[in-house]
């Protein structure tokens, strides 16, 4: 059997609520207390080209990040993310030193839109950037956004395509909250007949339809004989209905799977940090977040129903159940205001 791991996403995924704007003195206290938790990797924010600021976890080059570490905790370890739709050039990206972080995580999607409207297949895109990660001397964790869009076949043939990488982890990623455990430990399988058993299966999950804990647990109980990466947030801070929460995830690993991960830090962070940033931007389950995940919608459309126009429940799902299939998968305000112009809707 491998080992189970809890990834902290606190300050990377958190930040989608905040604009990763968690200010200086808070990046750094919450980081000396996450530390102190003993999850086995923190995430730290984002690999983005776009202009750094002392007060966010959105970095633009590794030096950056290397300055917010310090000096390195003894048996953990540091990441980042990058997202191949937006990705900070391999041109900025600094060689691997003893220093920097430890693992880039790299989201990657199945397909995007090109410069006329078209959509193209991104996989190769991604898989070229994924490369010059490791070739730069990085572990890589590769995210493949949305699994649920995947055939088995399609599922398969991606794997085998970052396999050839030897990454640290492929994650399984339920991006919209939509699947249960059942169809999750699905893929997992799928990935985990398609990889070296040094390669560990990950989970990244959201709680549009409340079903992170379980899935999180299904995936716990499975006899795989690789390492297991679970991502977690403290308080599940992230958009929309959040993620899995880390205080709840850890305690059950410390009752069935001998883990000794520090609540009250946990708690701490929570208490300090987290619970004012909540006041300010909520984020969690809600009726709406569940209706976007009953018709496979981007959760954005949930979000801005809900929480700028203030719509019923019965309204938002009249609209999204209406909606053209393309129409569900990008969120824009546009697209939004477009579907509330509808006369039929109003």
């Amino acid at each position: 059997m491998g080992e189970k791991k809890l990834l902290d996403c606190t300050l990377r995924d958190g930040g989608y609520v905040n604009d990763w704007n968690f200010g200086q003195q808070s990046i750094q206290g919450m980081l000396e207390l996450l530390e102190r938790t003993g999850t086995e990797i923190i995430e730290l924010g984002f690999l983005k080209d776009e202009p750094y600021h002392k007060d966010r976890t959105v970095f633009q080059s590794m030096e950056q990040v290397k300055k917010l570490i310090g000096k390195k905790k003894k048996g953990l370890q540091y990441a980042v993310m990058a997202e191949v739709v937006n990705p900070l050039p391999l041109s900025m990206l600094a060689p691997a030193d003893p220093d920097s972080a430890d693992m880039i995580r790299v989201i990657v999607w199945k397909t995007k839109h090109d410069k006329t409207g078209q959509v193209t297949d991104a996989l190769r895109e991604g898989y070229e950037y994924c490369k010059g990660i490791v070739d730069r001397g990085y572990r890589l964790c590769v995210q493949p956004a949305r699994v649920e869009q995947y055939s088995d076949d399609e599922f398969r043939s991606m794997v085998r395509q970052f396999a050839a990488l030897d990454p640290m982890a492929v994650y399984v990623v339920d991006s919209w909250g939509t699947q249960n455990a059942e169809t999750l430990l699905h893929y997992m399988h799928l990935a985990d007949s398609c990889m070296s058993e040094k390669t560990a299966i990950g989970y990244h999950g959201h709680n549009n339809l409340m079903q992170a804990p379980g899935v999180a647990q299904a995936l716990l109980k499975e006899a795989f004989q690789r390492d297991i990466l679970i991502d977690a947030s403290v308080y599940g801070i992230g958009r929309g209905a959040g993620n899995l929460n880390l205080e709840i995830i850890a305690k059950y690993m410390n009752e069935y799977y001998g883990k000794s991960y520090k609540l009250e830090e946990m708690l701490m962070i929570y208490e300090r940090y987290v619970k004012r940033i909540y006041r300010q931007e909520p984020w969690g389950y809600s009726p709406a977040y569940y209706i976007t995940a009953k018709y496979g919608c981007n959760p954005g459309y949930a979000g801005y129903y809900q929480n700028e126009k203030g719509m019923s429940v019965e309204h938002i799902e009249q609209i999204v159940r209406n909606m053209e299939p393309q129409d569900r998968v990008m969120f824009t305000k546009e697209r939004a205001e477009r579907y509330l112009s509808v006369e039929s809707f109003v």
